[in-house]
């Protein structure tokens, strides 16, 4: 079973299980006596760690852990150019729809953390996704023989392709809570953001691929080889996170936006959702959006990841 069902279903089995223990799942708090030092709230005891994604339990002073598997249901969208024996670039066109994802997924590993103390917290989150495609997710769309121009390659010259996809996205950053509340609270964050990626690429045409007129005899892309690239671009990246409680329960509306540039010209991710706070355990249900933008000369041209994703937050 691969890593995302894994989750998903241990993230229902928990929540099962949970739900048939309402006794235990409000957490009373006596009120502050007059006088005494939390009734003129001078510690944030009300806000919530969020460790990207997700949120934990109330933050107390001193030090605090959080531990975040989650599964992400995403459709994969990417061009990729990949450098050809006879000197030019040959795009490669990726389209996987997210109900596709765990068929073309070899292997996976998708986890948050955070440690924090205080109002001071760092914060990391590690993505790596191992995708086999066939002719359906990834072709060869076009090659680029030199200045010259673009020759585009139809889709009825594609007799078959297996491209081989390796992403990883790692994200670090430190963050600040700036405001926090009976309503929840929002943090500030600024870091960095790694993408690499790994592409191999053997396809077959049905003929090879010849340059335009006057230079018709030569080829520009053989009807079979492979292709392969890898790139690894850091970007800088600033944002927002926290969450708003939902009065009177255990819900909460969890929040993510950051935005970046750097060795690519634009990067940014976006996530809300809904969550359920337990004593040890908050667990939220959301939609995330991740996007690179890149420039003409490097090997991805642009990477683009949206879907349903679902989260376990472990707070220690």
């Amino acid at each position: 079973m691969h890593f995302p069902v894994r989750a998903t279903v241990a993230v229902c089995m928990v929540c099962a299980a949970y739900a048939a223990c309402p006794a235990q799942a409000q957490v009373t708090q006596a009120p502050p006596q007059s006088g005494s030092p939390s009734a003129t709230d001078s510690t944030p005891g009300t806000t919530s760690a969020v460790p990207l994604f997700v949120a934990n339990s109330q933050l107390v002073p001193g030090w605090s852990f959080t531990l975040a598997p989650y599964g992400w249901l995403a459709s994969v969208n990417a061009k990729i150019n990949t450098p050809t024996p006879g000197g030019g670039v040959a795009t490669t066109d990726v389209h996987v729809p997210f109900e596709d994802l765990l068929r073309d997924l070899r292997f996976g590993v998708l986890l948050a953390g955070e440690a924090r103390y205080d109002r001071f917290s760092v914060l990391t989150d590690i993505m790596y996704l191992n995708l086999g495609l066939g002719l359906s997710a990834a072709r060869v769309s076009s090659v680029t023989p030199g200045p010259g121009g673009r020759i585009n390659i139809p889709v009825g010259l594609q007799a078959s392709a297996s491209t081989g996809l390796g992403t990883t996205v790692w994200t670090l950053a430190g963050g600040y809570t700036l405001a926090s509340g009976g309503w929840g609270h929002v943090d500030a964050i600024a870091g960095t953001r790694l993408l690499a990626v790994d592409v191999t690429a053997n396809y077959n045409l049905t003929a090879n691929i010849y340059l335009p007129p006057p230079n018709g005899s030569t080829i520009a892309l053989a009807k079979n080889g492979s292709l392969g690239a890898n790139v690894a671009d850091w970007d800088a990246i600033v944002g927002a996170r926290g969450r708003f409680d939902i009065p009177n329960g255990n819900f909460f509306v969890p929040f993510y936006l950051d935005v970046g540039t750097g060795a690519l010209p634009l990067t940014w991710q976006a996530f809300t959702g809904l969550g359920y706070h337990t004593t040890w355990a908050d667990y939220s249900l959301g939609y995330r959006y991740l996007d690179f933008q890149t420039n003409g000369s490097s090997p991805v041209k642009n990477l683009a990841m949206g879907g349903v994703m679902v989260a376990a937050s472990f707070h220690f």
